[in-house]
Formats: C-alpha cells, sequence, structure tokens
C-alpha cells in the first residue's frame, strides 16, 4: 500500500517539476539530452540511441575518443591554459 502511495507522489511532484519547467525534473533532463548533437553526447559517454531511450544499455562502449583528450585537457588545465 505504501508502494503505490509513493509512486503517485512520485508522479505528482515529478507533473510539478516539468510544469515549473524546473532543471530538476526528470522529463526535461531528457528532452536537454535528446537535443544534444552526437559530439556533445560523446563528450559525455552517451550514444544517440541511449538518449532517445532514455537509459544506459548494459553493455555501454567507452567513448570513442579513448583517454587521449582526456590526458591533453588535464595536463592544458595543470599548466593553467584553461
Amino acid at each position: 500500500m505504501i508502494s503505490s502511495k509513493t509512486w503517485v507522489f512520485d508522479m505528482l511532484r515529478e507533473l510539478g517539476l516539468f510544469l515549473a519547467a524546473s532543471p530538476r525534473s526528470r522529463l526535461w533532463q531528457l528532452q536537454n539530452l535528446r537535443e544534444l548533437d552526437a559530439e556533445r553526447l560523446d563528450d559525455i559517454g552517451v550514444t544517440p540511441a541511449e538518449a532517445w531511450q532514455g537509459r544506459r544499455t548494459e553493455s555501454a562502449p567507452a567513448s570513442s575518443r579513448g583517454t587521449a583528450a582526456t590526458a591533453r585537457y588535464s595536463e592544458a588545465a595543470r599548466a593553467g591554459a584553461m
């Protein structure tokens, strides 16, 4: 019985957040995620299919950029370039 009340409360809360255009709304977050281009999705490690589906796959691939871009960024940040 408690779980059904919790579910109803969660749905009402999400509806209120969505209608208020709150950045905490999962629906608004999903909408913004779907609007990102492929390069931005790759930056955060999400494929376009996962963004459209709204959940990660169990065998989510690693970023195609590898660690070279991360290493370059961290070296530049340590050098004060960023």
